[in-house]
């Protein structure tokens, strides 16, 4: 078995055991949260098929019978401020709305499990000044709540020993808070606890969402507030972003398109939204139907995470790419960051990853949490700003400004991006959607290489031989996408053929790709990065080239603990294979009629060897 899926089976089973989660019915303190939490988080896998009803297999505090109707909320709110601890940042309330009651029917009517007692509570922030503010929802992950009895987390307890996962975003709620937006981080621990029955992903936490952003609404138009802030004239309901770390991430992606979020009849029913855009932070990916979005997708994914070890968080991005309409995505590779730093109350991941270079020493919390701050209040202001240079000059921070080139850091901290601008404006070249694009070009024009050997790799994990060149089983390729492996023993070329009438790229500015050295392989030079050339010929049979340089972020050679594996030659590497953006502008094809180009070739002419993992071949604007 690979050793790194064992690893990863193991991981899940003690996130298993170790997930928790609880409810009391007392006042929910307002003092500052603790820096960090006693116990370490851990990630769970949803289960893949129904629930059915089952008894706890070991005994567990009794649990408390609902008191409210299935809708019902017992309103109970006990919100003060609380000290402020950031300077001029607004101060943050952990507000109280009380109990209600969330419905599970995969269980029957009878069942003691069908009727789930939950408390809606949370931390929130609210802008200053006057205006109608735009609504932010910051949702945690799969972190213990309540302590563990036996082998089976208990639900409910008494909520001075539940771990306030939402709390450790009080920082975030804050910072967006003091940028314009009405922020709040709600306590999501019912959705993933096991202590009343098996879940099933989204049910509970669907309801809970809902309660809570109706509440807002209710507060926002005038209504019953019970937030200890105030709302009416306030939060702009009709404008909603979703932030997800972890399998919050997966949730917050996954409800939006599961019950059309985003859509404005959907949010004409429900009285808020749609939702305008996703960031997701460390995602996890444990359900199907996790993938894809029509809203601006944005993805952080730590590099040194050691909790979703596959950063599995890139699978999103691509399940975009052959989307017929889309809007924006992108993912942002972080160096040195791990998977917990986002969350204040977490303590280190499970795994270190010492055997990465790369990993040693990771960044502080501190750091990891500036960074999201900025991050997020970048793609806020991208998504929702009405400004278009306000904006521009926000994708251009979060990198996204396909006219420059492909950053190698973001916000001061090492970082590599990659970019997929919306449907309208990017036209496909080279797209593997399956084999036939090794052959047929995505215009329809013929692929051949010249000097250079082409090998197909679908996406997906696999650990067939006859996939060795793909390195699936051999080393982390987030998100493990349909790619070529493109290798040449000396000068080569890989030419795609434009057909008559599809060759006008004057309407765009930038030619990209999507690349990563084969770290595995003899061909590429030791410890030395890539370089090749990309070369355009018109119509009139003129030619220019422009040189992709060895200072290509994606084109950096890839060091990492390497142990020789007699399953998976040569080996295993530890290490992160990311496919990573390139960009050359067009206009630095001189000589040729962007108007009629006829062919684009890369051209392995710069190096004796090498072997690329190539994705992606487009124009964008």
């Amino acid at each position: 078995m690979n050793h790194r899926s064992t690893f990863t089976l193991l991981a899940v089973l003690l996130a298993l055991v170790a997930l928790s989660g609880c409810i009391g019915l007392q006042t929910v303190e307002t003092t500052t949260p603790p820096a960090a939490a006693t116990v370490a988080a851990t990630e769970a896998a949803e289960p893949t098929a129904a629930a059915t009803e089952a008894e706890p297999t070991v005994a567990a505090t009794a649990v408390v019978e609902p008191t409210a109707a299935a809708t019902e909320v017992v309103t109970t709110a006990t919100t003060e401020p609380i000290a402020e601890a950031g300077g001029d940042l607004p101060p943050a309330v952990f507000y109280d709305l009380g109990e209600t009651t969330l419905v599970q029917d995969n269980f029957a009517a009878d069942s003691r499990f069908r009727n789930m007692p939950a408390r809606l509570n949370g931390v929130m922030a609210t802008p200053t000044g006057e205006g109608s503010f735009p609504v932010v929802l910051v949702l945690h992950g799969t972190h213990p709540g309540c302590p563990v009895v036996g082998e089976v987390d208990v639900w409910p307890c008494d909520i001075e020993v539940e771990q306030r996962n939402y709390a450790g975003f009080e920082y975030l709620v804050r910072e967006l808070a003091a940028r314009g937006y009405v922020t709040l981080a709600p306590n999501i621990n019912a959705e993933f606890t096991f202590g009343f029955g098996e879940p099933i992903f989204g049910v509970r936490l669907r309801q809970l969402l809902d309660q809570h952003l109706r509440a807002l609404a209710t507060a926002a138009g005038g209504g019953a507030n019970d937030f200890g802030v105030e709302l009416a004239g306030v939060a702009d309901i009709g404008q909603l972003i979703l932030i997800g770390h972890s399998q919050g991430g997966e949730a917050a992606n996954r409800l939006t398109r599961q019950y059309s979020l985003n859509a404005p009849e959907t949010a004409a029913e429900l009285g808020y939204g749609p939702v305008a855009g996703l960031l997701l932070v460390a995602p996890a990916l444990n359900n199907e139907g996790s993938d894809g979005s029509d809203v601006p997708l944005a993805v952080i994914l730590p590099a040194c995470d050691g909790d979703v070890m596959g950063l599995d968080g890139q699978h999103y991005y691509e399940a975009v790419r052959f989307q017929v309409k889309h809007t924006w995505a992108t993912t942002a590779l972080l160096e040195a960051a791990n998977h917990n730093g986002f969350n204040t109350i977490l303590g280190g991941d499970m795994v270190n990853h010492s055997s990465r270079p790369a990993c040693q020493p990771l960044l502080t919390p501190a750091a990891q949490q500036q960074f999201l701050v900025e991050y997020a209040a970048d793609f806020l202001t991208a998504v929702l700003d009405k400004s278009p240079e306000a904006q521009a000059a926000a994708l251009a921070r979060l990198g996204l400004d396909v006219s420059q080139p492909a950053p190698t850091e973001l916000y001061g901290r090492p970082a590599r991006v990659n970019f997929l601008p919306a449907v309208d404006e990017r036209l496909a070249l080279f797209a593997l959607s399956d084999e036939a694009g090794v052959t047929t070009n995505a215009l329809g024009g013929a692929v051949t290489s010249e000097g250079a050997t082409l090998f197909y790799c679908p996406a997906g994990f696999t650990v067939e031989p006859e996939l060795a060149p793909c390195r699936r089983p051999n080393t982390t390729i987030p998100g493990s996408p349909a790619l070529a492996v493109v290798s040449w023993p000396g000068p080569a070329a890989l030419k795609l053929a434009l057909p008559a009438g599809a060759g006008d790229l004057s309407g765009y500015t930038t030619l990209t790709l999507r690349a990563v050295i084969d770290p595995l392989s003899d061909s590429n030079a030791a410890d030395t990065p890539q370089s090749f050339s990309v070369r355009l010929t018109d119509g009139r049979g003129a030619t220019a080239s422009v040189v992709v340089g060895p200072n290509e972020p994606a084109l950096q050679t890839i060091n990492g603990e390497f142990r020789e594996d007699d399953f998976f030659p040569p080996g295993i590497l530890d290490a992160i294979v990311h496919m990573t953006t390139v960009r050359v502008p067009l206009a630095s094809f001189t000589g040729v009629d962007l108007g009629d180009i006829t062919e684009v070739a890369l051209v392995f002419d710069q190096t004796v060897s090498g072997t690329l993992f190539v994705a992606d071949v487009e124009v964008a604007r």
